[in-house]
C-alpha cells in the first residue's frame, strides 16, 4: 500500500509540473526522488530533470554514475544536462563494468556516449559487442563510418561488420540500408555485389528501393540492364513504376524507351500502367554530357536514325538514308570549321523530320513516328544548342497547284504550282516522286506530271523541296467521277460580216479545285478538229467568254464530259 500511494504522489506531482514552471522546492524534491528504492520513481525523475533542465540535479547524477551506471542512463542525462565530468564518468563506468550483469553491453553504452564526445580510444568495445550479441537488431550501425574515419587501426575489424548486415540482412530494414549507404560510401568499390544483391532480394521493399539508389551513387555500369531484369520482378507495383520512370530518366536509349512500351502491355496495375503511360507520353530524350563533343553527338545521331528504321519508327530505307547523308555533310563542314554550314544542315534535318511526321496527308513511303519524332527531333537540338544560330531561311510554300484533280487517265500535262519561297532549286514532288521542274519565279513552278502518276485513282500528295528542306503538301485527286459537274457554256456568237462567224465560250465548274480535261471524247468540238483551242484546265467557279472559235454557221459543239454547249449562226448575238 506505501509503494501505492508514493507511485501515485509521484504522477500527480508530475502531472502538477508539467503544468507550470518549477519552483526551487519542487526540484530539490525531484532531485531527492532520485534516492528512492522505486524503479518507477527513479525514472520518473530522471524524466522531469530533462524535460525541466534541472542542472541541480547533476552532483546527485554523478555520484550515482560514480557508483556505477551499467545501462549508461545517468551518463546519458548527465550529457544533455551538460555536465563537463562525462567523458572521466563514461571511463569509470567501462573500468568497473565486471561487476555488472552485462559488462559486454556495459562498455558498448559507455564508449557509444564517449564516441559522441569525439573520443575513440574505447570503440573498440562497440566491436566487441557487435562480435559477441547474437541478435544483431539492436546495434547501432551508425557508430562504424566514424570508427573507421577516427580509428585506422580498426578498419579491418569494422568493415566486415557493415558487410555482414547488409549481406546478410541483418537487423531492422533500415539498419540495413545504413549498411548498404555505409558501403556505398566507404567501399564503393566493393559495393556493387552488395547492393544488387540487396535490390534483387532484400525482403523490406523499401530497403530494397533505396538500394536502386545507391546503386546510382556507385555508377554501376550495368545498372540498365539490371533495372529491366527487375522491372519484371518486382512485386511492388509503385516500385515498378519508379523503376521504370528512372530507366527513362537517366538512361533514355531507344533501347530502353522500346522495353519500357514493351513492358508497359504485360502491367497489371492500372495505376502504374496509367502512370507509365504518362511517362512515355512526356518522354524527352535526356540531355548529353557537357563532355562530349558536337561531332560525336552527330555521329550518335546517325546511329540513332539506324536505330529507329529498325524499330519501324521510320520509313523508309532511302529516307534513313537521306537523313544520314545530310548529317554526315553537317559532321563534314563541322570538321572543315565551318560551324554555321553545320549548324544550317542540322536544322535542314530538324525540320525534314518535323515535316515528315506532321504530314499526315503524305501517302509515300516515308514516315517519322512519335517515337523517332523524340529522338531525333530533340538530339538534333541539342545539337543546335552547341552551334550558331542558322541564317533565317524561307521556306518553300503551296498555296495552290493547277490544276488539282482530273478523271483517271488524262495523260501526261503540266502542272503549276503557286505560292512563295521558290528559287532555281525548287524540284516539285509528286506522289513522292521528283518531276521535272522549271522555276517561272519566286512565285511559281511548273512540273511535268507524267501519265503514269494518273493512271489509278487515288489522292496523291505534291510538295516543294530546297534541298533539305519541305514545303507544305497539297493533295492532287484522281477520280472515276467528278464529284461536281463541269459544264461548257456558250456565251454568244458575233457575225463578222464575210460570211464567217465568231463563238465565245465560257463555262462553269462546281468543284471547288481546279479540274484537268484533256483534249479527246471528254473535251472536244465537233466537227473536226476537236482542239480549237478550248481551256483545258477548268479553274473553280463560272467564268465568261474564256476563248473563242471561228466557224462558218453551221453548228459548232463543244462536248464537255458529257454535256455539250452548240454555237450557229442563229445563236444569240454578241452585245
Amino acid at each position: 500500500m506505501k509503494v501505492n500511494i508514493i507511485l501515485l504522489f509521484t504522477i500527480v506531482l508530475s502531472l502538477t509540473l508539467y503544468a507550470q514552471e518549477l519552483t526551487q522546492e519542487e526540484k530539490q524534491r525531484i532531485i531527492d526522488s532520485l534516492d528512492s528504492n522505486n524503479i518507477w520513481e527513479d525514472r520518473n525523475s530522471r524524466m522531469l530533470i530533462e524535460k525541466y533542465n534541472i542542472v541541480e540535479a547533476i552532483p546527485k547524477l554523478e555520484l550515482k554514475a560514480q557508483n556505477g551506471d551499467c545501462t549508461a542512463i545517468y551518463l546519458r542525462l548527465l550529457k544533455k544536462l551538460g555536465s563537463p565530468n562525462v567523458q572521466n564518468l563514461a571511463h569509470t563506468s567501462i573500468d568497473s563494468s565486471d561487476k555488472c550483469y552485462d559488462p559486454i553491453e556495459t562498455r558498448y553504452d559507455c564508449s557509444k556516449i564517449l564516441i559522441e564526445l569525439g573520443d575513440y580510444s574505447t570503440a573498440q568495445y562497440v566491436l566487441d559487442f557487435y562480435n559477441a550479441k547474437a541478435s544483431k537488431f539492436f546495434f547501432d550501425i551508425t557508430l562504424i563510418p566514424k570508427i573507421i574515419d577516427n580509428r585506422p587501426d580498426l578498419i579491418q575489424q569494422a568493415k566486415p561488420i557493415v558487410f555482414d548486415y547488409a549481406q546478410n540482412f541483418r537487423g531492422s530494414p533500415f539498419t540495413r540500408y545504413l549498411a548498404n549507404a555505409i558501403i556505398a560510401e566507404k567501399y564503393p568499390n566493393e559495393a556493387a555485389q552488395v547492393l544488387v544483391n540487396s535490390f534483387r532480394n532484400e525482403p523490406d521493399d523499401a530497403t530494397r528501393i533505396l538500394s536502386l539508389w545507391l546503386l546510382f551513387v556507385i555508377d554501376y555500369p550495368a545498372l540498365p540492364e539490371l533495372m529491366k531484369e527487375r522491372l519484371n520482378q518486382e512485386p511492388v507495383p509503385s516500385y515498378r513504376f519508379i523503376i521504370a520512370d528512372s530507366l527513362l530518366k537517366e538512361f533514355g536509349t531507344i533501347e530502353n524507351y522500346q522495353f519500357v512500351s514493351n513492358y508497359l502491355s504485360t502491367e497489371q496495375d492500372t495505376v502504374t500502367r496509367s502512370l507509365v503511360e504518362h511517362r512515355l507520353d512526356k518522354f524527352i530524350p535526356q540531355k548529353p554530357d557537357s563532355t562530349q563533343t558536337t561531332p560525336s553527338l552527330i555521329e550518335a545521331l546517325i546511329f540513332i536514325i539506324d536505330g529507329c528504321y529498325n524499330y519501324n519508327w521510320l520509313g523508309d530505307l532511302q529516307f534513313k538514308d537521306e537523313l544520314q547523308a545530310i548529317l554526315q555533310s553537317a559532321k563534314t563542314n563541322l570538321q572543315s570549321g565551318d560551324s554555321v554550314s553545320c549548324a544550317v544542315k542540322v536544322k535542314a534535318f530538324q525540320d525534314l523530320v518535323d515535316f515528315v511526321y506532321k504530314d499526315s496527308l503524305n501517302t509515300d513511303p516515308r514516315f517519322v513516328s512519335i517515337e523517332g519524332w523524340k529522338f531525333l527531333y530533340w538530339n538534333a537540338q541539342y545539337i543546335l544548342d552547341r552551334l550558331p544560330s542558322p541564317p533565317i531561311i524561307v521556306n518553300a510554300d503551296i498555296d495552290v497547284i493547277n490544276p488539282a484533280m482530273s478523271l483517271v487517265n488524262p495523260g501526261s500535262f503540266t502542272m503549276e504550282v503557286k505560292g512563295t519561297g521558290f528559287s532555281a532549286n525548287s524540284v516539285v514532288y509528286f506522289n513522292g516522286n521528283a518531276r521535272t521542274t522549271t522555276y517561272v519565279a519566286d512565285t511559281l513552278l511548273t512540273a511535268q506530271i507524267l501519265a503514269s502518276d494518273v493512271s489509278v485513282a487515288g489522292n496523291y500528295p505534291v510538295w516543294v523541296t530546297e534541298g533539305t528542306t519541305n514545303s507544305d503538301t497539297l493533295t492532287y485527286r484522281v477520280v472515276s467521277t467528278l464529284p461536281q459537274p463541269v459544264r461548257p457554256v456558250l456565251e454568244c456568237v458575233r457575225n463578222n460580216g464575210d460570211g464567217t462567224y465568231t463563238a465565245f465560250f465560257g463555262y462553269r465548274n462546281d468543284n471547288d479545285v481546279s479540274v484537268y480535261i484533256p483534249i479527246g471524247n471528254r473535251n472536244k468540238f465537233t466537227p473536226t478538229p476537236q482542239d480549237r483551242g478550248q481551256t483545258r484546265v477548268f479553274q473553280p467557279g463560272r467564268h465568261y467568254k474564256v476563248f473563242t472559235v471561228n466557224f462558218n454557221g453551221s453548228n459548232l459543239v463543244w462536248t464537255l464530259n458529257g454535256r455539250t454547249s452548240t454555237a450557229s449562226s442563229n445563236s444569240a448575238p454578241c452585245q
